[in-house]
Formats: C-alpha cells, sequence, structure tokens
C-alpha cells in the first residue's frame, strides 16, 4: 500500500471513530458540569471514581480546570485516566455563561483550600470561583468534596487556628446552598437515632447537634420545616446519604 492510499485509509478511520464519538455524547441527555481545582495528584483518584458513577448513570461530564490544575497536570491526567476507562468525557474551559449552561448541575472535587477560602469569602478572581457563583445564581445543584486538609485533623500540619477558618469556610459554603461531602470528622458528631436511615428529622433532632456540626441523611429522608429553620440558625452542614464520597450519585 502506498503513502497516499494509507494516509486516506488513516483518515476514513479517524472521521469514522469522530462520527461515534459525537454520536455517543449526542445521547447522554443529561450534562455534569465538574471543575477541577489544586493540583495535587494525590486526589485523582477519588475524582475518577466519582467521574466514573457519574458516567454510570448516564451523565456527562464536562470538564473545566482552574489553571493550577492545569499547569500541575491534574487536568490532562484526569483526561487520559477517563479515556483509558472508556469514559467519555469533555473538556471545556469555558467562562460560566450568563444563562443557563444545560447543565444538570456542578461537582467541585477535592476542592483546593485556595478556592474554598475564595468562595466563602464572596471573591470570583478564578475559574473555579466563578463557576461556583454561576451555580447558585442559577439555583443549580452544586456538590462539594474536600480536600485532604479539610477532610481531617489527624497529624495536620496546618495550625489549629488555621483549621478553625477551614471550618468556618466550609461552614459558608453549606449555608450557601452547596451540598459539602466529607465533612465528617471522628467524635465530632453525636448520632441521630436510626442514623441515615431515619425517615424523619424534626426540630428536636436537629437541637441534638452543636453549632456548625454535620447531619447525615438518607437520599429520602424529610425534613420538617421548623427542623430546617433550626438547621440554618445553627449553620449545620447537610450530607446527603453519605456511606462513601461516591454515593451522591447513586441515583
Amino acid at each position: 500500500m502506498d503513502a497516499q492510499r494509507l494516509s486516506l485509509l488513516l483518515d476514513t478511520i479517524i472521521d469514522d471513530m469522530l462520527a461515534q464519538r459525537k454520536q455517543r455524547l449526542a445521547s447522554r441527555r443529561q450534562m455534569m458540569r465538574v471543575v477541577l481545582s489544586g493540583e495535587d495528584l494525590s486526589t485523582l483518584p477519588a475524582t475518577l471514581e466519582c467521574l466514573a458513577a457519574l458516567h454510570r448513570c448516564g451523565y456527562l461530564p464536562v470538564i473545566a480546570s482552574s489553571h493550577s490544575a492545569r499547569e500541575s497536570s491534574l487536568h490532562s491526567s484526569c483526561l487520559e485516566a477517563l479515556a483509558q476507562r472508556g469514559i467519555d468525557a469533555v473538556a471545556d474551559n469555558q467562562e460560566p455563561p450568563q444563562t443557563d449552561d444545560g447543565c444538570s448541575g456542578i461537582y467541585f472535587p477535592a476542592l483546593s483550600t485556595n478556592s474554598l477560602s475564595k468562595i466563602a469569602l464572596g471573591i470570583r478572581d478564578n475559574l473555579v470561583c466563578r463557576w461556583a457563583f454561576h451555580a447558585l445564581s442559577q439555583n443549580k445543584t452544586a456538590i462539594v468534596t474536600l480536600n485532604a486538609e479539610c477532610r481531617s485533623d489527624e497529624n495536620s500540619p496546618l495550625a489549629p487556628a488555621l483549621r478553625a477558618r477551614l471550618e468556618n469556610h466550609v461552614r459558608t459554603l453549606a449555608e450557601y446552598g452547596f451540598t459539602v461531602i466529607g465533612r465528617h470528622r471522628r467524635g465530632t458528631q453525636p448520632p441521630i437515632a436510626g442514623g441515615v436511615h431515619k425517615q424523619l428529622i424534626t426540630l428536636s433532632d436537629v437541637r441534638r447537634y452543636r453549632q456548625g456540626q454535620t447531619l447525615h441523611i438518607g437520599n429520602n429522608t424529610l425534613i420538617t420545616p421548623a427542623a430546617r429553620d433550626e438547621i440554618r440558625d445553627r449553620g449545620l452542614v447537610i450530607v446527603q446519604n453519605q456511606q462513601e464520597d461516591t454515593c451522591i450519585w447513586q441515583r
């Protein structure tokens, strides 16, 4: 086979592959915006598990990345790993539109400490923060999983005052309306009778929690209006069905 015929054959194969991929992407009826932040590659395995769960639920991840994520290769490593798993994803670093972008929600995996702090303080000087406030302005579901610095205080190199400040930032995100996954710390939460299997959370249940603690509920748990008011007043963080980080996607 001469070089010209080989080149034409390769072009045909590539066109067919692109057409098949386009058809697969078009068959996805739901899209989920995923915004990567930070430079910690150790967060990638957990992120991939969540994106795989999204894929199984029929979502197409539309991935945007912060400058640090692109510079550290977190962005490229994530896309490469998804391709190896046969998971379709779209890389799209566009700015948030003025109107609805068509995505069902926005997921911030292993949100960096830098972006966490800026969002809590209302600063919008990077792509991650702008997508966060876009989610709020459009009343979209916004889900955050926390990075290692915010998830555990065991052997943490951070000073206690800084850890306390980060805890306040996490509470602020919950007050904004974000669903925060991974905030539970050993020994800080009194159990509600029945745990996540309790079907109705009442005012008396909520009053057992101290300011800023985490309330774990099941996917089908009902919360009375008075209990919701008390949750807001106490600054409680609601985590839905947190048996593992990927449970938020298992619908």
